[in-house]
């Protein structure tokens, strides 16, 4: 029976990338609860009025220090757009809050390498100008306005004051807003890797090379395996059900497999039209327009995904599958990430403390 020591492979692996992306998840949590707690967002609105280059600029910067949770980050979108903000430039906020936080770029860089930072960030700013452009062309703006016309939101609560970085109470707030992240999104996180982790164990290359048109490990990408695994690498996500983050070890597994670079990207910038998020959408604005903006998502990272492939590959920066095989890595030794991850499990769980007097304080004044 290989039963046996199949599942033991599959347990080890899954155990192993966690522990590879640990100290990266509670490093980019830290960040972004802290900035939530001391970044002011007020005139957001004011500032994202329109489509201009100047307003997606300002949405994407907004967007990049938010959350990273993809549910989170399409519910602020509504409610900045609720507010005033222009339909594209609230989308450009959302891309940005899934695809552009400094936690996606720590646990790419541990799992798959410094190239796939790089264009994923570049390819971030990229997704949200092909966005924009296709929002212009054909877009739907004028209904999502009758939308927002036709609708109240009750999301209309004033910013509240921001707290100083030197106080505790400010802190308090920032591991407040760590552990909500973390509670958005670990079951997310929890499903990527423990689907990755099968994946790479169970299914057979021969499936992923037939899927995304490989020659297997360390072939030369054609063309057209570049156009076909853009315009597939998103519709696998669509039935992933998995968020920006928990979709990196999932790529991981299939940039292993045989898809090509821009697949993988495309791949993870998926994660806005997974199946859960469409529905979101369609409670959100309705089912024409919650259609209207998915085809609209797929086209811009199908595009996205094709671009980065094709400047990252011509000027020899793609890096070869071979370099993130995920079922050969060395997960447990006395490495930089042993000591990052017990640094960071001590701040893990200083913020969690945290966050337990910041619920008292806010129990006690509820009953005052």
């Amino acid at each position: 029976m290989t039963f046996v020591p199949i599942l033991g492979d599959t347990l080890y692996t899954i155990a192993g990338m966690f522990w590879k992306i640990l100290w990266a998840l509670v490093l980019g949590f830290a960040i972004s609860g802290a900035v939530q707690a001391f970044v002011p967002k007020r005139r957001m609105v004011q500032v994202m009025g329109d489509d201009s280059a100047a307003s997606l600029f300002r949405a994407g910067f907004f967007g990049a220090i938010s959350s990273s949770c993809s549910y989170a980050a399409a519910a602020m979108s509504r409610s900045v757009f609720m507010r005033g903000a222009h339909i594209t430039a609230s989308i450009a906020f959302m891309i940005a809050a899934t695809n552009l936080v400094i936690e996606l770029g720590f646990v790419l860089w541990s799992l798959m390498g410094w190239q796939f930072v790089v264009a994923e960030f570049a390819g971030g700013v990229l997704l949200i100008i092909v966005m924009a452009l296709l929002m212009k062309l054909v877009g739907p703006v004028r209904a999502f306005d009758h939308v927002r016309e036709a609708q109240t939101d009750d999301d209309t609560d004033e910013d509240v004051a921001v707290p100083s970085p030197l106080s505790l109470d400010g802190w308090r707030q920032a591991a407040a807003n760590f552990m909500m992240d973390w509670s958005m999104i670990w079951k997310d996180i929890a499903i990527g890797v423990i689907v990755a982790g099968a994946m790479v164990v169970w299914v057979p290359d021969a499936f992923w090379q037939a899927l995304f048109l490989s020659g297997g490990h360390g072939g030369d990408v054609s063309l057209l395996q570049m156009i076909e695994n853009a315009l597939v690498g998103p519709l696998v996500a669509v039935v992933s059900f998995v968020c920006s983050v928990g979709n990196v070890p999932l790529a991981a597994a299939l940039f292993n497999g045989g898809i090509s670079f821009g697949g993988a990207l495309a791949f993870i910038y998926g994660d806005l039209i997974v199946i859960p998020m469409l529905l979101v959408y369609r409670q959100y604005y309705g089912t024409r327009l919650a259609a209207m903006l998915g085809v609209i998502l797929y086209i811009a990272m199908a595009v996205t995904g094709f671009v980065v492939d094709l400047i990252f590959s011509v000027g020899g920066w793609a890096p070869d599958s071979s370099t993130v095989d995920v079922g050969s890595m060395e997960f447990f030794s006395l490495d930089y990430t042993f000591w990052l991850n017990l640094i960071f499990i001590g701040v893990g769980l200083g913020l969690w403390a945290l966050s337990r007097q910041a619920n008292a304080q806010s129990h006690c004044a509820h009953h005052h």
